[in-house]
């Protein structure tokens, strides 16, 4: 063979080996960076999520303080709401206040919960001697979410079990100036109470005390009368 022929046969086999070296290290490249390219490209997808995300609440946001500073939904006469503070011109908390049954309480939480994602920061219940609530309750306002954890934000539970008389006892009356006050025993706990006194394990509130009677109102609004309980025969 002649030099020039071995010469062009040496370099067309340096070719080939070069070509497919080159290949070789491309593909060795291709598989050592591939997972690093692939994170980065998963944690740009994640941020582009984040960021989408993020301005979808921000708009729900805006939306939700554009209809509780328009809001017609509570319409009650014994509602009162307002605005308590803004970030931005964006309300961060409100609050509700007014004397209701616990009937009426519950349908305007309910409607307030339904449209408005809320977080209670403070609470402060009264129970009139009329058997009404008076509350008054602060919430902050919170990214709305399309599946929300219902809450009861009532200041006991709405329905209670039948009034048993014989759960109840009426055990002496104490009068002191113009108040006058009793002990009664309910179950097996004593209790003093006098005009206002409220017994949550009962749920009810004490609407009068005279000196051999106490009345109480139940949640539902219905009286109940406790007198001092007369010897019975077989004590005579």
């Amino acid at each position: 063979m002649s030099l020039s022929k071995y010469l062009k046969a040496s370099k067309s086999s340096l070719s080939n080996i070069n070509g497919s070296a080159v290949s070789l290290l491309i593909l060795v490249q291709t598989a050592i960076w591939y997972p690093f390219l692939s994170q980065a490209q998963d944690e740009l997808n994640r941020q582009a999520k984040l960021k989408a995300r993020a301005e979808a609440d921000w708009t729900k946001t805006q939306q939700q303080a554009n209809r509780l500073r328009n809001m017609s939904l509570l319409d009650e006469p014994w509602v009162q709401h307002r605005v308590e503070d803004s970030e931005e011109g964006i309300p961060t908390q409100w609050s509700i206040r007014g004397a209701a049954s616990l009937n009426e309480w519950q349908a305007v939480l309910e409607k307030v919960e339904e449209r408005y994602a809320l977080g209670l920061l403070a609470a402060s219940w009264q129970r009139d001697k009329n058997g009404d609530w008076r509350g008054h309750l602060l919430f902050s306002l919170e990214a709305p979410k399309a599946n929300r954890e219902y809450h009861n934000w009532l200041p006991t539970k709405l329905r209670m079990s039948r009034f048993e008389q014989n759960d109840w006892q009426l055990l002496s009356t104490m009068r002191m100036g113009d108040k006058t006050s009793a002990l009664v025993a309910y179950k097996d706990t004593r209790h003093w109470v006098s005009e206002g006194s409220w017994l949550p394990d009962a749920g009810v509130t004490v609407n009068g005390v005279s000196f051999d009677r106490v009345t109480l109102i139940s949640k539902d609004g219905s009286e109940k009368a406790l007198v001092v309980r007369e010897k019975e025969e077989s004590d005579e």
